[in-house]
């Protein structure tokens, strides 16, 4: 078996037991994840363990959605913020400038550039949270903590994706719910992504799509401001 076709460890996506929602009113996936809405948090976490749901309703006939939920423990988080118009910019990282004390130019204290759009894990479970489905998952999870929050996202596009158990991983919601826009494994030694959902198949880099990282020509623009250095993350 390739592991190109293996998420979280080391079976296939395929044997992992699907467990069959029949949901009673119309699934509406756009109200339900809250994708309207604008907004989302981008998340650095490890991936802990995963679940596979099929769902179907008294409305749309044979037709089943399949979806897939990761388990992540959240290690840093962020708000993704955007202008009036919808475009996506870049998020304040909470960075601190050294500001003069006095006449003495080695006196100095550390001053926030503004206001940090960085939030803890218990902040961004809350943003992400919807409680109907969270019902679908609580009690299929094993209990690590209150870091940890469980995404969605739609089996077509996670399928192809290389995520082992413990990897480190970094995504994107879409909207005020759980559901994941874009999600990619960094590699240990840099943030080099190898893969990504969103429409557009796995292969495709994080760089060129979302975000910039260390190892950038310094004069390449980010695209919509998503951009984080690594040492922009670090308290």
């Amino acid at each position: 078996m390739s592991r190109s076709h293996m998420l979280y460890d080391n079976k296939p996506l395929e044997s992992i037991p699907v467990t069959p929602v029949r949901w009673e009113k119309r699934w509406e996936p756009e109200k339900l994840f809250r994708l309207q809405r604008i907004g989302g948090v981008i998340i650095e976490g490890t991936l802990h363990g995963r679940l596979r749901f099929s769902v179907t309703d008294p409305f749309s006939g044979p037709q089943k959605l399949r979806y897939v939920v990761l388990h992540i423990e959240i290690s840093k988080a962020l708000k993704r913020k955007f202008e009036s118009s919808g475009k996506e910019i870049e998020p304040n990282y909470g960075m601190d400038k050294k500001v003069s004390t006095g006449y003495l130019m080695s006196s100095y204290k550390t001053s926030a550039t503004g206001d940090s759009d960085k939030i803890n894990a218990n902040e961004a479970k809350r943003m992400t949270t919807v409680a109907e489905l969270s019902r679908l998952t609580e009690n299929r999870l094993a209990e690590r903590g209150h870091a940890t929050q469980a995404f969605w996202c739609e089996e077509k596009d996670i399928e192809k994706m290389e995520l082992l158990q413990g990897d480190h991983i970094r995504l994107k919601t879409k909207g005020e719910g759980p559901f994941i826009e874009f999600i990619v494994k960094l590699d240990d030694d840099s943030a080099t992504a190898t893969n990504y959902t969103g429409g557009e198949g796995a292969g495709s880099s994080w760089t060129d799509k979302v975000m910039s990282f260390k190892g950038q020509p310094q004069d390449a623009p980010q695209e919509e401001g998503d951009g984080a250095d690594d040492d922009e993350w670090d308290d």
